[in-house]
């Protein structure tokens, strides 16, 4: 058989298994390296190269369960798209990686399983790094205070990764008013494995309600943020003011007292 027979055979083979595929994504993995506690983006096409329109579900297997993952088709999370006949779709994979993922090379793969069965396969590989991390590994979790009144605490903070950080500091999310004081405002240094501590003073504004308020503390870096954590503070009225209503009961007493006596007088 000649070469230019052959050539066309190979052709028309090759374009009907292309059409046999329902839909393709990249044939080789998606690699994504990040430092633990960032959020990964895998970006794919997804084609359907059928004569009608499909709708594809998503899902994700063979990472961490502790990883949190969305699809997004140009605008907020979806769990499936629809993919109009001979037209594709660009669909991205964002994985979210907490700040305390282990260290390592994770491999998963997405499915697109299509409404009449059909199923495509994307296999991901994803590299958590932990050059750089930051935690508290010794703080308070509850207090007691008075409104009007200040209070102190103290946090621990630990260069967990594998490199220093600079220019460390205690992030506070505290409620309006409060006032926030944090010695020293900031490290210049921290060496891996090293650890610091940072004195924390807290005023709580007179006008403040007797309840339960939640502070959310962090360290942050120019590398790196710590995960967050709580902090819970009962604040009850002032001492001044349970003075003050003591006084003011002294004084009934000591008038009732009085004025029996006059009455006993007479």
């Amino acid at each position: 058989m000649k070469i230019k027979t052959i050539l066309p055979l190979l052709l028309v083979l090759v374009a009907s298994i292309w059409s046999a595929i329902p839909a393709l994504a990249d044939g080789i993995a998606l690699a994504q390296t990040v430092q633990a506690g960032q959020t990964a983006e895998f970006t794919f096409e997804l084609r359907n190269d059928t004569a009608v329109e499909h709708r594809y579900d998503l899902s994700l297997s063979g990472f961490p369960e502790n990883l949190a993952v969305s699809f997004t088709l140009n605008g907020p999370p979806v769990g499936s798209v629809s993919i109009p006949a001979q037209d594709y779709a660009q669909i991205t994979l964002r994985v979210e990686t907490p700040a305390d993922t282990a260290v390592g090379r994770y491999s998963g793969q997405v499915s697109a399983v299509r409404d009449d069965g059909e199923r495509v396969e994307v296999p991901l590989s994803l590299t958590v790094e932990n050059i750089y991390a930051l935690r508290i590994v010794s703080q308070s979790l509850n207090l007691t205070t008075f409104s009007g009144q200040e209070f102190t605490f103290d946090v621990n903070a630990l260069n967990s990764g594998a490199a220093p950080v600079a220019n460390t500091t205690v992030l506070v999310d505290a409620p309006p008013k409060w006032v926030i004081q944090v010695e020293p405002a900031s490290l210049p240094n921290l060496d891996p494995g090293a650890e610091a501590l940072f004195h924390v003073r807290v005023l709580v504004p007179a006008s403040q309600s007797a309840q339960d308020q939640n502070l959310t503390l962090a360290l942050s870096s120019d590398q790196v943020t710590s995960p967050e954590s709580q902090l819970t503070v009962r604040v009850q009225k002032s001492p001044t003011f349970f003075y003050a209503a003591g006084g003011l009961m002294v004084l009934a007493v000591a008038g009732v007292l009085v004025y029996f006596r006059s009455k006993g007088r007479r």
